[in-house]
């Protein structure tokens, strides 16, 4: 009877076993997105970008094997609704997307805070300027704002009737303003503190809301999901325990890639 009950505890346990020792199967895109997944083509960038980072980190802590796979973006949604992949990053909640992938929820909702990384369109001003965004409107707006060429906040800015002068790059956006040829400097966030801190600007600050904010995730196959409930939860778990130590540990490594980059 002993004998019996151990070998059933040993095959209870069996898929847990298996699931750690497997290699998971993880896909991005092939273009990069500063500081989230670096380089372009198949191969992992020298550095690879801070998603990846976080990726490694958690699957160290949890005894996991990533194959990374890096291909076109609708290839990533196709290959993992297939199963051929085991997961994905990092792609925004969208309802109908749930058709391709399992993001992590809580009460029937998205559950930001398990999410991978945070993209957001903040406002950048001299230091001792009353310009500000206080999150429906700006104030103290009297000239012009710049922006990125082709960022989608450059028209949401236009539909208020303010004028936005473009530049292709975060240097000249904010050479613009040191050149009082315009007020403020509407950018990513995480690309354009980097560049302010790898130049150690100290003139320059960002107001305390954003314009807007995006999360994104990393999104599981149902295939791999339904074969692996607890670890996936143990792996969005994870994340939301170590994002915002990675980001703040491996960030400054990332600073020297604009400038060659940019």
């Amino acid at each position: 009877m002993l004998k019996q009950t151990v070998i059933f505890l040993i095959c209870l346990l069996c898929p847990i076993l298996t699931s750690a020792q497997n290699t998971l199967r993880v896909g991005f895109n092939n273009v990069d997105s500063f500081p989230y997944f670096l380089g372009k083509g198949e191969e992992l960038s020298s550095p690879p970008g801070i998603s990846v980072d976080l990726i490694n980190y958690v699957s160290d802590k949890l005894n996991l094997k990533i194959e990374y796979q890096r291909m076109p973006g609708q290839r990533v949604l196709q290959s993992l609704k297939r199963g051929d992949l085991d997961a994905a990053f990092i792609f925004s909640y969208k309802e109908a997307r749930q058709e391709f992938g399992v993001y992590p929820m809580k009460d029937g909702k998205i559950d930001s805070a398990r999410r991978m990384d945070t993209l957001s369109y903040v406002l950048y001003r001299p230091v001792g300027s009353q310009l500000n965004w206080n999150g429906s409107e700006f104030e103290h707006l009297y000239s012009s704002l710049a922006a990125k060429l082709n960022y989608s906040i450059v028209a949401d800015i236009k539909k208020k009737g303010i004028d936005v002068i473009e530049g292709r790059s975060t240097p000249q956006l904010f050479e613009m303003l040191s050149a009082n040829r315009v007020q403020g400097v509407v950018d990513q966030e995480a690309i354009a503190d980097a560049y302010l801190h790898k130049n150690h600007v100290k003139k320059i600050e960002k107001t305390l809301t954003p314009l807007a904010e995006k999360h994104y995730y990393l999104i599981f196959s149902h295939q791999f999901a339904k074969a692996n409930p607890q670890l996936i939860e143990s792996i969005w778990n994870q994340v939301a325990a170590s994002r915002d130590r990675i980001y703040h540990t491996r960030m400054p490594g990332y600073y020297g890639y604009l400038d060659t980059h940019n």
